[in-house]
């Protein structure tokens, strides 16, 4: 048995790693665009307060998906259509949960820490973030070892959750959803294990 799960658990950090930065654009339309980002200013209205993380902007709580249902259909359709690109790039069939969910709205001066969303306890294999409205003039996205990325709004931006990135202070307005999928069905295993599995698993077979 903990030979089955030490394989499986192999590809899942093989194929986590080996997932690119991807980008899709226009992924709802305009009018839906519009009413996502209705609907944000509304939630960060009745919710004032932020929570404290890396971003340094104002944020809902990483939980924003089981305190309210208004999001609750496009991200059910972002969290679909991340989990379909990575199934049709690794030829399998994995479902995914939603872990963490929250939406977050920068002014000028807001940025965001360098992080990543991954580690042996949480679980997280596919992150991403829905651009709501990003005005001219707004940060990029930088993830390590790439060139930064713009956003337009009505822009999916998915990457393995062990990738690290930030974003410098901005000029300009954005608004974003952010969240996190993990994958369900890993088998139980020794986090010393997989740590080690972590500091191996550094290059990516073609």
């Amino acid at each position: 048995m903990q030979k089955i799960n030490n394989e499986k658990i192999q590809e899942l950090f093989l194929n986590i790693q080996c997932l690119p930065v991807l980008k899709t654009n226009e992924l709802f339309g305009q009018d839906h665009n519009k009413k996502i980002k209705n609907l944000i200013l509304a939630y960060e209205k009745n919710n004032p307060v932020g929570m404290e993380s890396n971003v340094k902007a104002w944020s809902s709580s990483y939980q924003t998906h089981k305190e309210t249902d208004v999001f609750s259909g496009y991200l059910n359709s972002i969290s679909d259509f991340s989990q379909n690109i990575y199934n049709n790039m690794f030829s399998i069939n994995q479902e995914f949960s939603l872990s963490d969910f929250w939406v977050s709205h920068y002014k000028k001066g807001d940025y965001t820490k360098k992080h990543n969303h991954g580690s042996s306890f949480n679980g997280n294999v596919i992150s991403g973030c829905y651009y709501v409205h990003v005005e001219e003039g707004a940060s990029p996205i930088i993830f390590e070892g790439e060139e930064p990325i713009y956003p337009e709004n009505d822009t999916l931006i998915i990457f393995s959750s062990y990738l690290y990135h930030e974003v410098p202070p901005t000029d300009a307005e954005r608004i974003v959803m952010s969240f996190n999928l993990i994958q369900n069905n890993v088998p139980n295993f020794n986090p010393d294990h997989i740590k080690k599995m972590e500091n191996v698993l550094k290059v990516c077979d073609p």
